[in-house]
């Protein structure tokens, strides 16, 4: 019953253009089956051995230029069953989660533009092959369709959004971080390549997730800012620490280039600093737009607003189950001092209210350690503030007992 449950849930309240996505997928597919299938039927040796593709919608290296519409169609294009049934259900549950926390037009731009631009490097690397080696099996033998250049640049829309999420394998025998995944699906590709000398999954899986990161670290727009410059999502977390060093330099000096080309946009100069390892001079005191900075403060005040009312919340229960001991406490301690009763009792629940502010932000492993200082302090002062003005009231009520 669960997992029939959670089947019908997966299935329900498709977005639109994650149905439409699937559909697409899949009308093209058949068709090209269809066409197959057709040209088997129609051959004049049946034992004679037929490419089995369809240049009308996968891309052809050879004859691209002529269907030049190819580059599209050839992503929403498997070759087989299997592989179709595995993409339509992969597609159908990411595109279901990015369109619900991105929206339908930044959704469509970004599978449109990922999978048009996969293709077409992967076509240039073909060429570049055939004139290399000289072998027409580049040209006319192979074609470039699938799946596989979203799907990776999926990933890397899940480690922009969700890095830390951890996805349960194999009844939790197996579990890896979302950001983890990359990774894994380079080291399937570099496999496949070595095995079964895949070499279009290998350059659309490549080729898709660096598009991928392209787009969603200098071009996308997300509350107001353009670009994600933070340091979680630079090109060398991508990569083991080891190879942080020579990564960093290299992604650097191509930046360089694509700046001087004006594909992407320089930084100013009184607040310039290595876009990778994120060091240099910031002159400026206030963020700019799209900075490293600006975007650590954004993720500090939405940490702020969550660890707020989590702390309200848990204030609000722990005022409730102690309000039903306070009238005790208050009878018991009526008859001898008053005054300085009330004045101990109010320290020492500020004494104890101070001393229980920081479990209470560490207890949140979600939120960010800047976010627990700053509240931590923040409840210190109040706390410094709330035994003041309880300590003047009782000193007053003393010396008017003496006068």
């Amino acid at each position: 019953m669960a997992t029939s449950a959670t089947l019908k849930s997966a299935f329900s309240n498709i977005p639109p253009l994650t149905k439409a996505l699937v559909t697409s997928l899949i009308v093209l597919s058949c068709a090209s089956y269809i066409y197959i299938y057709r040209l088997q039927l129609n051959a004049d040796d049946p034992d004679a051995v037929l490419f089995l593709g369809c240049p009308f919608i996968g891309v052809l290296p050879g004859l691209a230029l002529y269907a030049p519409w190819t580059f599209l169609t050839g992503a929403f294009y498997e070759d087989n069953v299997i592989t179709l049934v595995l993409s339509s259900v992969v597609l159908l549950f990411c595109g279901k989660y990015l369109e619900r926390a991105w929206g339908s037009r930044e959704l469509l731009k970004y599978v449109l533009l990922t999978a048009t631009v996969s293709n077409i490097a992967t076509w240039i690397g073909l060429i570049a092959t055939f004139y290399i080696s000289g072998e027409g099996d580049y040209l006319y033998q192979t074609q470039i369709n699938g799946m596989a250049g979203v799907f990776s640049a999926f990933l890397v829309a899940f480690k922009h959004l969700i890095p830390e999420h951890r996805i349960s394998l194999m009844g939790n025998f197996v579990t890896i971080r979302v950001k983890n995944l990359i990774g894994v699906a380079t080291a399937s590709s570099i496999v496949c390549l070595i095995l079964f000398q895949a070499i279009v999954f290998y350059n659309l899986v490549n080729i898709g997730w660096v598009v991928g990161w392209i787009y969603i670290r200098f071009f996308k727009y997300q509350d107001g800012i353009k670009g994600d410059h933070s340091e979680t999502f630079a090109f060398v977390t991508f990569f083991p620490d080891f190879l942080h060093p020579i990564i960093g330099f290299v992604a650097n000096h191509v930046y360089k280039i694509f700046v001087r080309l004006g594909v992407c946009t320089p930084a100013p100069r009184n607040y310039s600093y290595d876009l990778e390892s994120q060091t240099g001079v910031r002159s400026m005191p206030s963020p700019l737009p799209g900075s490293a900075r600006a975007e650590a403060e954004r993720r500090r005040a939405l940490a702020l607003k969550a660890l707020d009312m989590r702390l309200s919340s848990k204030a609000t229960a722990t005022a409730s189950s102690s309000s039903s001991s306070s009238p005790a406490n208050n009878n018991n301690n009526s008859s001898s001092s008053p005054v300085i009763s009330s004045n101990n009792t109010d320290n020492a629940s500020s004494s104890n209210s101070g001393a229980a502010a920081p479990p209470r932000g560490s207890d949140n492993t979600t939120v960010l350690f800047e976010a627990e200082e700053m509240v931590t302090t923040t409840t210190t002062t109040s706390t410094t503030v709330a035994t003041t003005s309880t300590t003047t009231p009782s000193t007053e009520t003393e010396e008017s007992k003496r006068d």
